[in-house]
């Protein structure tokens, strides 16, 4: 009985042998395929890093260029508001002298109107109801 053992051990581990030998040139090819998609990916992942600076670049760029153009009209609206506050205050003492409270009452009105026009709009505006 110990020579059938043998023979069948040896049946065994050539069936094992065979099944083997394809799994490791399978896992062989796989790692090499796994190489490759790796450096392309890092070719890949290098050019996409390279695009995303880019255009962080460019959005830099159209920042300072948006913060630019509207400096000079905001700071004329500024200088603006600054001579109609002058203004107003110089016309306020002026009716308060003459006594005419008519006049007064306008120019009270104006300056509401102008400080609600200067004063900024919020971001999401006024909210609506939902209907449901």
């Amino acid at each position: 009985m110990a020579t059938w053992l043998q023979v069948i051990l040896a049946i065994v581990l050539v069936g094992v042998g065979v099944c083997l030998v394809p799994l490791l040139l399978q896992l062989r090819r796989t790692a090499a395929a796994v190489q490759q998609l790796a450096e392309s990916a890092r070719s890949d992942l290098r050019q996409v890093a390279d695009d995303v600076h880019h255009l962080r670049g460019r959005a830099d760029e159209l920042a300072d260029l948006a913060a630019a153009s509207l400096e000079l009209p905001l700071g004329l609206g500024r200088g603006l508001g600054r001579i109609l506050a002058g203004v107003g205050q110089g016309l306020e003492g002026f009716l308060a002298r003459d006594g005419a409270p008519w006049l007064s009452a306008l120019l009270t009105g104006l300056k509401f109107v102008i400080s609600f026009i200067r004063r900024p709009r919020k971001a999401g505006g006024p909210k609506e109801a939902s209907h449901e």
